[in-house]
């Protein structure tokens, strides 16, 4: 008892240095910085970066040669602090459940709600490179791409080197062609998938965005599609429809690539076995509201994975999004979702399909787990500089337990958050931010799903400081 009363204390005491270190960065004069910061939700047909947080005030760009080139990032430092084990920690998806124990290398044994971690890392840095034609009437269709990465990919082996060193390898997150004719546009690549164009705003979740896991669908994925954006008026629509790579990753139905491979030497993985792709679709609609603008957005999502010479199983989601302001300086945004076996967007807890196997052998069950969740925040701009912004809200992925199977058990997670930024300087801003989360799994009698198992309770202190260009 005294031993977990002393850690309790050390975790308190880490998260009240990580506030007084943010609140003195808060409290450190800084330049008037005066531009708008627009948090409508379409960043599609906009070829503008989007940053965690609020944007810097200038661009790093030159022309070299035809082109023009333009550098962005955020080097970004994240100190946090946890009073519970969480899965990713440096990077949060949920807590263990807390009366579940872990042994430790004397042999001693604690439960996971009596175990606290505090995390420095700068492996969710990102930079990005974007290039276009200088002279933008040499083609009647304007061409540009971009490619940008971060450093949250694999440890390197190194045997002379201990692996909990973080030297982690670049990753790419956006890599695509774009090309732009009137109203309609072309992209070809890996972006961000049709049907949630949305992130919770926070720099603890750069690498993976705030939510995965917990209400928030997202992915990264190569793609091919095409845009139609149409004024009426004040008002803009925008239709985007294509095709995704069809990956579901699920370890449920088959073994991953092997640690260290850069090739699947023997199945691509079963979408890509349907020798079909996931289609995407998405309308919104922008319209002025409080001086500023409002954007509603409804996407659809159809794909299938093969487990069997004549068996498929389906995947698909029907969501929501929005962005609206309630006052000249308050927003609100967040997206819904419903569908079934949306592992490959991190959607039913990262569950796609339960399988049941009781005698061994070939499995008796498959069952496609359905989902239903979202997020939401309010964004709240503290003063007319907009150095000082508040962020706050809420999100929960919850599987419908019926579709649970043994295996599969993760049957809720909710978290909620607030966060408060503030811009030090032009490039320089500072946050400190808490999360809660809370998680739930079942137990089963017979394969079928009956009382509450283990439940898991985390709150996480984060302190971020990032140069952002």
């Amino acid at each position: 008892m005294l031993t977990s009363h002393f850690r309790r204390v050390a975790v308190a005491a880490v998260a009240n240095a990580l506030t007084f270190v943010g609140i003195a960065m808060f409290a450190v004069s800084s330049p008037a910085w005066g531009q708008d910061v627009d948090y409508s939700v379409d960043t599609a047909g906009s070829d503008d970066p989007v940053y965690p947080g609020i944007q810097p005030a200038g661009k790093a760009e030159t022309t070299i040669g035809s082109q023009i080139l333009r550098i962005y990032g955020t080097i970004l430092m994240n100190a946090s602090a946890a009073d519970s084990v969480e899965v990713g920690q440096d990077l949060v998806l949920w807590p263990l459940p807390n009366s579940n124990t872990t042994t430790f290398p004397d042999g001693t044994v604690s439960r996971n709600g009596e175990i606290h971690d505090v995390i420095f890392t700068a492996r969710q840095s990102i930079v990005g490179f974007q290039v276009k034609p200088a002279d933008a009437s040499a083609d009647k269709w304007k061409a540009s791409g971009r490619i940008e990465i971060d450093f949250f990919g694999g440890r390197p082996f190194d045997a002379n080197n201990p692996q909990g060193r973080v030297f982690n390898q670049p990753r790419l997150r956006l890599g695509y062609l774009k090309i732009q004719n009137g109203n309609w546009s072309v992209l070809a690549g890996q972006d961000r998938v049709i049907i949630s164009p949305l992130d919770p705003v926070s720099l603890s979740h750069v690498a993976i965005p705030l939510g995965a896991t917990a209400g928030n669908l997202w992915g990264w994925q190569p793609q091919i599609r095409a845009e139609y954006t149409r004024g009426m008026g004040n008002a803009t629509t925008l239709f985007q429809i294509g095709v995704v790579r069809p990956q579901f990753a699920d370890t449920n139905l088959q073994a991953l690539p092997g640690s260290g491979t850069a090739l699947d030497n023997t199945t691509s993985g079963l979408g890509e076995r349907t020798a079909r792709p996931f289609y995407q679709a998405r309308f919104a609609a922008t319209i002025p509201m409080f001086e500023s603008k409002a954007t509603f957005g409804a996407g659809g999502h159809y794909g299938q994975e093969r487990i069997g010479v004549d068996r498929e199983m389906d995947s698909w989601a029907f969501t929501v999004d929005f962005s609206v302001p309630l006052h000249s300086r308050v927003r609100l945004r967040g997206e819904a979702f419903m569908g079934a076996n949306l592992i490959p967007f991190m959607g039913g807890v990262i569950q796609g399909v339960g399988v049941f196997n009781p005698g061994g052998g070939a499995p008796t069950q498959f069952n496609k787990i359905g989902a239903g969740g979202g997020w939401g925040e309010v964004i709240v701009k503290l003063t007319n500089d907009n150095k000082n912004i508040f962020y706050a809200g809420a999100g929960t992925d919850d599987p419908k337990d019926s579709t649970l199977l043994p295996g599969s058990a993760r049957s809720k997670n909710t978290f909620a958050w607030a966060s408060y930024f503030r811009k030090v300087t032009t490039n320089v801003t500072a946050a400190i931010e808490w999360s809660n989360w809370q998680f739930m799994t079942r137990n089963f009698v017979a394969g079928l799903p009956t009382t509450n198992a283990p439940t898991g309770h985390g709150n996480v202190f984060n302190l971020a400081l990032t140069y952002q260009f």
